[in-house]
């Protein structure tokens, strides 16, 4: 849910609200003023731009508190990519068709988590703001429906710092889980990443589906599971989450996906056809989703959305061209420094 289905639309001013075609003016407006650039790493200190939807090349996190791999797919995605000269798919193959093809963007994460103490009840997911925000009036009616719509939400959105977070495991739409020292079994059904990656995985058969999507492949009870919506319920309640021991060596694939928050192009995609600009996210607020501990004092990852104007975005491309040398860039298992543009996105590749 998240705040994508919190306060869609309910920012808007009442003349908007009631006017789809100013409403689409808005969104036209933002489109041709901003660029979407997605940025991921272990602390806001060391984001890395992301390669969306560029399936064989996640980015690695390695830190005291996480080790693993973040995919990003945005569905129509036209914005910037770590390198100019690579340019970005036209679009990914999650989108296609299965599960998530109702999908506008999606969050695949792959790792463990190295603390110790762990449960699933302080391993917590969602957004989070630096500064205060301008809640609209009957914002406490959202917060209600959103409660009930998932009842592990806690939401602080009226501090100078607000949040609207989840137990991960009780919020993410796709969960599998395996013990990492024993190995997965050999499997045809591998996500689509490179060889290296791999290795260090062990996926077992189930946690993957052909396309590289997460399958929900989650033991309850001593049981196998393979419906997501029974491990979310399952984990309302704090008592389970309380007792569900995350280890170093317990590996995590998930996956958080919206069919509403259109990233792309910066705007909220109603059930009902009404499209609205999307509150909370601008060129001075970016999207900011985080896994960090429920006490605040561990960080694990970091995804952010952000939106650059239009006339930097050239710059900055040009700046990372002079910078590319010294980028590294996975291919087929192996890391080299981009001395030449990397080929163009193909399926094959």
């Amino acid at each position: 849910m998240m705040l994508g289905g919190l306060f869609g639309g309910s920012l808007i001013s009442s003349q908007n609200m009631y006017d789809p075609a100013a409403s689409q003016r808005l969104v036209l407006e933002r489109n041709a003023n901003y660029v979407l650039r997605v940025r991921a790493g272990p602390d806001m200190a060391h984001l890395e731009t992301v390669d969306v939807n560029y399936e064989h090349v996640p980015l690695k996190i390695d830190s005291e508190d996480f080790t693993g791999y973040i995919t990003v797919r945005v569905f129509g995605f036209n914005g910037l990519m770590a390198d100019p000269c690579h340019p970005p798919p036209l679009q990914s193959v999650y989108f296609a068709n299965g599960f998530s093809r109702r999908a506008l963007y999606s969050i695949q994460v792959v790792g463990r988590f190295k603390g110790h103490g762990l449960t699933a009840d302080n391993i917590m997911f969602g957004n989070y703001f630096d500064r205060s925000l301008p809640l609209p009036p009957f914002s406490g009616l959202f917060e209600w429906f959103m409660r009930r719509m998932d009842r592990t939400l806690v939401l602080d959105m009226k501090s100078d710092t607000p949040s609207a977070v989840s137990p991960l495991l009780a919020t993410v739409q796709k969960l599998s889980y395996w013990d990492g020292s024993l190995h997965g079994s050999e499997t045809s059904n591998l996500p689509q990443i490179n060889n290296k990656i791999l290795r260090e995985l062990h996926p077992i058969d189930g946690a993957f589906d052909s396309e590289g999507r997460v399958a929900e492949y989650f033991p309850i009870k001593d049981s196998l599971n393979k419906d997501s919506k029974k491990r979310r319920r399952y984990f309302e309640k704090s008592s389970h989450r309380q007792r569900w021991k995350v280890k170093s060596s317990d590996m995590y694939a998930f996956d958080f996906y919206s069919p509403f928050i259109d990233v792309n192009h910066q705007c909220v995609r109603m059930p009902n056809a009404v499209v609205e600009p999307m509150p909370f996210f601008d060129g001075d607020l970016p999207l900011r989703y985080e896994c960090r501990t429920r006490n605040g004092r561990h960080t694990f990852f970091i995804v952010q959305f952000e939106l650059i104007p239009a006339s930097r975005a050239r710059p900055l491309q040009s700046a990372q061209q002079d910078n590319r040398p010294r980028r590294q860039y996975r291919d087929s298992g192996y890391e080299r420094e981009i001395l030449d543009p990397p080929p163009p996105y193909t399926e094959e590749a």
